[in-house]
């Protein structure tokens, strides 16, 4: 394969094609790398990637700060875990980079929870003209003066000499997701009068300056990597503009282009594509503007974005579009994706689902360290592989969904005999179920892996069946990990039981929906999705939701999509609004102040779920020694909290 062929980014040879994108980890503290970045990133090298791309690495703190928890290279402090975090890489035969970084005007997100910019630390951002970041809850910045821009410059400067002391190969440079270099570049964020702004030479200006400070500095034992944006929203550059604003770099010594798109948010334009891609987004989705730069130039150039395995990057190598491949999520997800594909064992890749949740949500709007639905062991590398257990025990796991099958697998992997037993006909829980609205065909990967995941020795499949006393008498299990799930909660509304309402997860099974007037309760992620998918089947559809927004419980990146395709299939939604009765024709509701009677052929309920009970419970805990309980059966909640908790019980039976 072309993809594991080595590679050269100006003088620096990489021993195959795969590059870890970067992505924000929220593991620095006090702006050090920390023993479990270390960890994580070594993992990765370990899995076999040519080059790691650190997160970006921010020149001047706390102004240029992206994030709270950011990896600091504004002062020779930081440089000794710079050493650190790169000779552990090295170990692995990996080369890394640092992508460094001022965040401009993005850095002034205010807080929903205190009303302060906690990023910058109260400081007011810096930007070339000042308008504000178009996502809300940004503040107008500050417009640089001609002298603030060379001290940028300057630290810009200082920062890859300290990179460089650190042993980093390769200087990455963030010009793209409308970071301060990103936003200089761009007449959608620069509108300055004066020698940098204007034309594109002098848009061009202040990141020209940066490059010939740090090659002057670093000299040409170190390639610069600049990342770029391939494309930009309607007042941005155009495609021909980024296309010469490539040859640029290239004329004034950078030694690779790494080519993205938009910023780490949506915004409500159905032409804009995020650099945090959702479930929804379609597979290699900005390939083609990899392929508009390497029309250009003859330095290698990089495509990232949605590529979530190695066949479809072994195409974009073969079919010329870019000269090597970035991976972010999917190495989160499985960092031994490389070796694992080297070695075409391809049924064994953990897949990233792109559900945004422990990536985008907890890094954008959680201010939390970096997690993963699908690995549960993201940000705690630094523990260790499983040990084997010390008493093998019997081990029976009640419920086949994503708890239950990790508790399952790590159960076994650790020599436990393991009984999965699942009284519905399939495994996955409601995975099936989660991957029927649009777009959310990814989960359907996901439950595949687990299928292959749970066909290996040492654990006992039994789908269809439901246990009793004889058969726990018979196997005597040691331990019982209940795992069986959640069920939907139905809310006391007067006259809505004669109604014979329907639950969301019915509707999803396939249920035959009568008429055309459709009336949902609830608009969580479960009704907003379902409201979208049977819009689409040409009904019409009404979401009554209490709270004064839809779909707080996804990530903004996800849900903002989600919106606009239930505006653009003529969705009504009705936020602070109650549901007073339901007769047979019509639901009465009150919003916000106005009672008004809805038509409704059906009434279908998504008003969340509660932990399901089985009548084998009373006698599992009597019968046997040990008994936990995890996932849904706990409170119901994601597929990220099933998948943890399952492999965190299993890891200590």
């Amino acid at each position: 394969m072309k993809l594991f062929e080595p590679c050269k980014i100006g003088k620096v040879v990489l021993k195959n094609r795969l590059v870890m994108a970067p992505m924000s980890t929220n593991f620095a503290k006090d702006g050090y790398i920390t023993d479990a970045m270390i960890a994580y990133y070594e993992e990765r090298a370990k899995g076999g990637v040519g080059l790691i791309v650190v997160e970006d690495g921010i020149v001047d703190v706390p102004q240029g700060n992206h994030v709270k928890n950011i990896v600091a290279v504004d002062d020779d402090r930081y440089i000794p875990g710079l050493q650190k975090l790169s000779e552990a890489v090295h170990l692995h035969g990996a080369k890394i980079s640092i992508q460094l970084s001022h965040s401009g005007r993005r850095g002034g997100r205010v807080s929903k929870q205190t009303g302060c910019m906690e990023v910058t630390r109260g400081m007011l951002p810096v930007a070339p003209s000042a308008i504000a970041h178009p996502v809300t809850g940004q503040v107008v910045p500050k417009e640089l003066s001609v002298g603030e821009i060379e001290e940028i410059t300057e630290k810009f400067e200082r920062a890859a000499r300290r990179a460089v002391e650190g042993g980093f190969d390769v200087i990455g440079l963030h010009c793209a997701h409308m970071y301060l270099c990103g936003e200089f570049l761009s007449p959608w964020a620069n509108q300055r009068k004066d020698q940098y702004g204007g034309d594109l030479a002098g848009r061009m200006r202040f990141v020209t300056e940066v490059v010939d400070k740090i090659n002057g500095t670093v000299g040409d034992k170190v390639p610069i990597m600049c990342r770029m944006n391939g494309r930009e929203p309607d007042g941005g550059n155009t495609l021909e503009e980024v296309q010469e604003i490539a040859k640029r770099f290239q004329q004034i010594g950078v030694g690779a282009l790494h080519v993205s798109v938009g910023f780490g948010a949506s915004i409500k334009d159905p032409g804009f594509i995020p650099s945090i891609t959702p479930m929804r987004t379609p597979d290699n989705c900005i390939v083609h503007l990899a392929e508009n730069i390497k029309k250009v130039v003859s330095i290698p150039v990089i495509a990232v974005n949605k590529i979530k395995d190695t066949h479809a990057a072994e195409q974009i190598l073969q079919e010329g579009k870019a000269d090597l491949i970035a991976m972010g999520r999917p190495l989160v997800a499985d960092p031994y994706l490389p070796v694992k594909a080297y070695e075409k064992r391809f049924e064994e890749i953990r897949p990233c689902i792109y559900c945004c949740r422990g990536c985008a949500q907890n890094i954008l709007e959680k201010d939390a360290p970096l997690a993963c639905s699908t690995n549960p062991m993201v940000g705690r590398e630094g523990e260790g592989s499983l040990t084997q257990a010390v008493k093998k025990k019997k081990v029976l796991v009640l419920g086949a969904g994503p708890a239950g099958i990790q508790a399952a697998v790590t159960a076994s992997e650790r020599g436990h005999q393991v009984y999965l037993v699942e009284k519905a006909n399939e495994i996955g829980g409601q995975l099936p179920l989660a991957s029927t609205p649009p777009g959310k065909q990814e989960i359907d990967r996901f439950t595949s892996y687990l299928k292959n995941r749970v066909a290996r020795p040492g654990i006992q499949v039994e789908l269809g069946k439901e246990i009793n006393k004889q058969w726990l008498e018979e196997v005597k299990p040691d331990v019982a990990i209940l795992a069986t799930g959640s069920e939907p909660t139905i809310p006391d509304i007067n006259g809505l039981s004669k109604r014979n309402a329907i639950t969301a997860r019915e509707v999803l099974r396939g249920a035959h929906i009568q008429g055309k007037e459709v009336v949902i309760i609830g608009g969580g992620q479960v009704g907003c999705e379902v409201g979208e998918f049977l819009s689409e089947q040409d009904k019409d559809v009404t979401i009554i939701e209490v709270l004064d927004d839809i779909a707080r419980d996804m990530p903004h990146i996800s849900k903002l999509p989600l919106v606009m395709a239930l505006e653009n299939n003529g969705v009504r939604v009705m936020t602070k609004t109650r549901v007073l009765s339901a007769t047979e024709e019509s639901i009465s509701v009150d919003c916000k102040g106005n009672k008004e009677l809805l038509q409704a052929d059906v009434i279908i309920v998504a008003t969340g779920a509660e932990p399901r009970s089985e009548g084998i419970e009373s006698v599992i805990k009597k019968k046997v020694p040990e008994v936990y309980v995890i996932g849904d059966k706990v409170k119901a909640r994601g597929i990220l909290e099933a998948v943890r908790e399952g492999y965190d019980i299993a890891k200590v039976i």
